[in-house]
Order: C-alpha cells, then sequence, then structure tokens
C-alpha cells in the first residue's frame, strides 16, 4: 500500500527534532536545507515543503519542492519549483515515482515549475502532460584553467581511479597558464577606470533601484528579502572534511568542499552600474543574476566577472546571460568556450505557452542553491 505524507512549513521544527527521522539509512533532505526552507520568506505555514512516499509503512521515495513567486501578464502567481525526486530502486517498476510526482502536482494546484533536470526525469514529466516549455537558455561555458580531475571522471567514471595523474598533468598545465592570467588580468583591470566594486552581504537602497530598473520582463521579481535570504540560508554547506561527511546518505546536493554567494555591487565614478550574483563551488563560478544597462555597461560587467574568477581561481565560469555571453565568447582570456542550454519547463495551470518575452535568469527556481 501506498502512502504519502506532505510536510509543511509548521510541520519543520518539529521534523529537526525526530531522531529517528535523521537516522533512517537515506536521508530525505538535509537539515541545513530543510532550515532553509523554514526561513524562505514566500513560505507560508501550511505550504508544503517535502512529500514522502512510503510503501507498507517503509519510507521508499521522497519529492522537494521550493516556494517562489513568478509573473504572469503583470499578475504574480505563487509556483512550486520541484527541486527533488527520488525514489528507491527497489521499487521500479512499482509506479510510486508518477505518484509522488501526482501528488504534489495535486498539493500545488498545478503552480509547477522545474528549472533543471536528468533526461531520465524529463521523459516522465513529458509522459505526465502536464507541462510545457518555458525557456530554453542559450550559455556558454567559458573555461579559464585546465580542470582534468573533475572533467574526465565526470565523462568516464571508470577512469576515476587515475584521479591522481589527472591532478598532477592540471597543476603542469596551469603553473603556464597562471603565468598567462597575471599578464591578462593586468590587462583587464587596466580597462576598468573609474570603476570600483561593493561586496555586499544585503542589497543597499541603490541596489535595489537599480534591480527594480532592469527587472520589467523578469520571470520572478526578486527584491531584498530573497536576496537576504540566498546569502544566509545555503543548501550547500562548506565542508573541507568532506569525506568525512554523511553527503552519500542524500541524493542531491549537501556538503562540498567549498560553496560561497557573492553579491558584487559594481560602480562607475562612484554611482551604481550594476549588481551580479555569482555562486562559486569548488572551481565552478556561476552567474546567477544580472541586473545592469547592456547597452553601455556590458563590458564592464564583464570584465569585473573574469577578474572575480581569475582571482578565486575559478576553472570555469558558466553564464546565460545573452550580452554577457557573447563578450565571454570573444575574449581571449579563456582556453576554449563551449555552449550550454538549460532547459526549464512550467505546468500548462497557469495557461501560458508563449514565455519568448519573459527574461529567466540561471538562479531561478533552485538553481540559485546547487
Amino acid at each position: 500500500m501506498i502512502e504519502l505524507k506532505k510536510i509543511l512549513k509548521k510541520d519543520i521544527l518539529d521534523l529537526l527534532a525526530d531522531e529517528m527521522f535523521w537516522k533512517h539509512s537515506f536521508l530525505s533532505i538535509s537539515k541545513h536545507r530543510l532550515y532553509a526552507h523554514f526561513k524562505n520568506p514566500n513560505l507560508k505555514d501550511d505550504d508544503i515543503v517535502l512529500l514522502l512516499s512510503y510503501l507498507n509503512a517503509e519510507l521508499v521515495g521522497y519529492m522537494g519542492v521550493f516556494t517562489d513567486t513568478i509573473t504572469i501578464d503583470s499578475i504574480q502567481n505563487k509556483i512550486g519549483w520541484l527541486s527533488t525526486w527520488w525514489v528507491h530502486p527497489k521499487t521500479k517498476g512499482s509506479g510510486i515515482g508518477r505518484e509522488i510526482l501526482n501528488g504534489m502536482y495535486a498539493e500545488l494546484n498545478g503552480k509547477i515549475g522545474i528549472s533543471q533536470f536528468t533526461p531520465s526525469a524529463k521523459r516522465v514529466y513529458d509522459k505526465s502532460g502536464y507541462f510545457t516549455t518555458l525557456k530554453e537558455n542559450v550559455g556558454i561555458k567559458a573555461v579559464l584553467r585546465s580542470n582534468l580531475t573533475f572533467v574526465i571522471p565526470t565523462i568516464y567514471p571508470n577512469l576515476k581511479k587515475f584521479e591522481s595523474i589527472f591532478k598532477i598533468s592540471d597543476h603542469f598545465i596551469n603553473f603556464f597558464v597562471n603565468l598567462k592570467l597575471v599578464i591578462q588580468k593586468k590587462s583587464i583591470a587596466n580597462k576598468l577606470q573609474g570603476i570600483s566594486v561593493d561586496y555586499l552581504q544585503i542589497p543597499d537602497q541603490e541596489t535595489l533601484k537599480l534591480i527594480n530598473r532592469f527587472n520589467k520582463n523578469d520571470l520572478s521579481h526578486k527584491g531584498f528579502a530573497f536576496f537576504e535570504w540566498l546569502k544566509t540560508y545555503n543548501w550547500v554547506q562548506s565542508a573541507p572534511l568532506l569525506n568525512f561527511t554523511q553527503k552519500d546518505k542524500y541524493e542531491f546536493s549537501m556538503y562540498d568542499k567549498s560553496f560561497e554567494i557573492s553579491f558584487l555591487k559594481i560602480l562607475k565614478e562612484d554611482s551604481c552600474i550594476g549588481f551580479v550574483v555569482l555562486q562559486k563551488r569548488n572551481y565552478v563560478l556561476k552567474v546567477l543574476f544580472t541586473y545592469y544597462d547592456p547597452s553601455n555597461s556590458v563590458i564592464d560587467i564583464a570584465n569585473i566577472i573574469k577578474l572575480q574568477a581569475i582571482a578565486q581561481n575559478t576553472r570555469e565560469i558558466i553564464c546565460y546571460d545573452e550580452a554577457i555571453c557573447a563578450n565571454l565568447k570573444a575574449s581571449s582570456v579563456f582556453l576554449y568556450k563551449t555552449k550550454k542550454i538549460k532547459h526549464s519547463i512550467i505546468s500548462k495551470a497557469f495557461n501560458t505557452t508563449d514565455f519568448n518575452d519573459v527574461r529567466m535568469h540561471f538562479g531561478d527556481g533552485d538553481c540559485s542553491f546547487a
């Protein structure tokens, strides 16, 4: 017998105190992610955060959801972005995964979006008939330094045993790459006449005015409460002793060696010309949110991002901002660049299928958090 159990915001504190739940053989969510949901400024007491699936009273699966707001045809709507979905392999063929999806769909009155997914999950979403395309953002992966240690085992998992060789190769290659970057860093910095950067903990009033000036077509209008929450309650926690954590008990992002969110307020002659939100996870820098005038500030904004990446020993930048991507594509700083496509889908319950004029940031949905 399949049973679904809802975890609402008002249940979170009790669940955090439930010792037996956290001693299960696998985790349905991490404690810090669960508490982050509790602090989500868009979440109300009766909103769902987690759907647990039981088969004959045994926990065998779950689906997590992030509550957000989006604007469609000038009307603000609540949306649940599906953030996790897992069923135990031993239940394969039982239909539990589809039961969980149907249950979450019903709980949210069909108001669901998905901002990142695996090909196997996409097949289930397509088969359900619930969804339509939201966006296919075309972006870039711009590679600054050699990262064979990560890239090769990702493509060819059976070669992970040679990780030490790849590390040595990376160190050798990057010795010469870093010499080149020292020169290029000075060249980029010399082009930034009158430019300065404030690293913010929260957006200030000048930054909020700039955001409101350049967010008119955004799918999700982000403000002070969202950015304060994003900066304070990360779903992924930095864990230098990664191998000693229980990360393998959870199928999704829980810990990593390094993870940080940076808010960059970019000024020219002391006036704010841009606000950029960057996420650095290990050696990868993601450009999550960008607010600026692309007609006259894109070069300065892109150069600041490049300098940040060089200074942080980043090995690649992933970006979906069209104007910044064009700048990165034309830059000689990188070893190579490849095209990236980010697919997002949304339920038909919103009664809208044309999102051509909507801007979707890389960080929209749950992409800021992993």
